[in-house]
């Protein structure tokens, strides 16, 4: 079943205003599809580095094979197994500077990879791309952060589901190999990729030993289960048993694979943000829940607190995915303030912020609003809105401490 990807329509765009543009993301998300799919619109040659002939001529002469993709425009998939072509290819966009010269895709993070010493700034704009959201595995092309700051997302139609329904999904996450298949082949998919990734991809950030890798893997198993929870490096360090600067690095590179995600707290001063603890999520929570050794069953009967975690991850990823073509630039925080906190603070580009909880509850007490109240009151002007997610069945607008805030189903999200 082909699902469109509604960050298209911004690549697109961006083609038209920058020599490069870059699709990045983990490894299966759909970059290679997509990239097909943009060059056969609109006329690119499409090479790939998977091809051995190929890669053993980017690699062997970078220089002869920009030039000689120079002369139409193309796409380069997996650009990272062939990170001596970059240089070449700033030398060739400055030579022709042309717009739209190169779309690349890449499955790690080319800004964080050791092997990249030249800047393409000003060159190159890189966008992300995650597994499916839900709404793309829907046909839903509207973006719903722009749903919710304009406050449009109380009229959505949507279908309630049961929270079996909910959690199964859940579970499953957004890649597209596991979509409708068996919690048995899901898991053994997740058993391969997890596998691939240390396995291949870790060298493309970081030189790394077989000790390193195995230590690695170690700590992303323990991160899934501190998923959506504050980063102590301490506690972790102490656990694998190596140092704190170690496990910081070890969990930068996870990041630039696109495997999980640190969130930063949310304050009105911004040079806070960088020094006080983030959270951890992970991009897809079918992976987190296969980390687990977690199943539907499971969670519902007897790992409640795992299911609580989980649910904050899975509307975390949906954001993540929302973010890549919303209107405005929007990043996403978590806040806590003495006994307070928030599990999401969007904050656009004009400031302007709303807050988000999610509960794995189906009914909401306006005591589980505190937090969201503090958010508005030391936020002042710049809030725009409040938000609960939760797994019940209805849309309810609530009041605390006069404020007003909406209770949103999760299933407003998985129909």
């Amino acid at each position: 079943m082909f699902i469109q990807r509604n960050i298209k329509p911004y690549i697109l765009e961006l083609l038209e205003s920058f020599k490069i543009v870059t699709i990045a993301g983990p490894r299966q998300s759909g970059k290679t599809t997509l990239s097909k799919e943009i060059a056969k619109e609109l006329g690119f040659s499409y090479y790939t580095m998977d091809d051995e002939t190929i890669l053993k001529a980017a690699k062997d002469d970078p220089i002869t094979f920009a030039k000689q993709l120079a002369k139409s425009p193309a796409v380069i998939d997996e650009i990272q197994m062939a990170i001596e072509l970059v240089k070449a290819l700033k030398m060739v966009v400055d030579e022709e500077n042309k717009n739209g010269m190169f779309l690349l895709t890449g499955s790690a993070d080319l800004f964080k990879m050791s092997a990249i010493n030249e800047s393409l700034a000003g060159r190159m704009v890189s966008v992300n791309l995650f597994p499916f959201s839900q709404y793309e595995i829907h046909h839903k092309s509207e973006n719903l952060i722009d749903l919710l700051f304009s406050e449009e997302v109380s009229d959505r139609n949507f279908k309630a589901i049961s929270v079996e329904e909910q959690v199964e999904i859940i579970v499953k996450g957004g890649f597209a190999d596991v979509y409708n298949k068996s919690q048995r082949v899901s898991s053994a998919w997740f058993e391969s990729y997890i596998a691939a990734r240390i396995e291949k991809d870790l060298s493309l950030i970081k030189r790394v030993s077989q000790e390193n890798k195995s230590e690695i893997f170690k700590l992303l198993s323990l991160l899934a289960h501190n998923n959506a929870n504050l980063l102590k490096y301490n506690s972790l360090s102490q656990h694998l048993a190596i140092k704190d600067m170690t496990v910081k690095s070890d969990i930068e590179i996870l990041e630039a694979l696109y495997l999980v995600k640190r969130v930063n707290p949310y304050f009105t001063n911004r040079g806070k943000r960088e020094v006080k603890a983030p959270k951890i999520h992970f991009t897809d929570t079918g992976l987190a829940s296969h980390l687990l050794g977690i199943d539907k069953e499971a969670l519902l009967l007897t790992q409640r607190e795992h299911l609580g975690n989980l649910v904050e991850n899975f509307i975390y990823a949906e954001l993540l995915k929302h973010t890549t073509y919303s209107q405005k630039t929007t990043k996403i925080y978590h806040y806590r303030d003495a006994d307070y906190e928030v599990d999401f603070v969007l904050e656009q580009s004009n400031t302007n912020i709303i807050g988000i909880e999610v509960k794995s509850s189906t009914n909401i007490k306006s005591s589980e609003l505190r937090g969201l109240v503090k958010l508005a009151q030391n936020s002042g002007e710049l809030f725009r809105g409040g938000f609960v997610f939760y797994m019940g069945e209805h849309i309810i607008p609530m009041q605390k401490d006069g404020y007003k805030f909406l209770v949103l189903p999760i299933s407003l999200l998985l129909n």
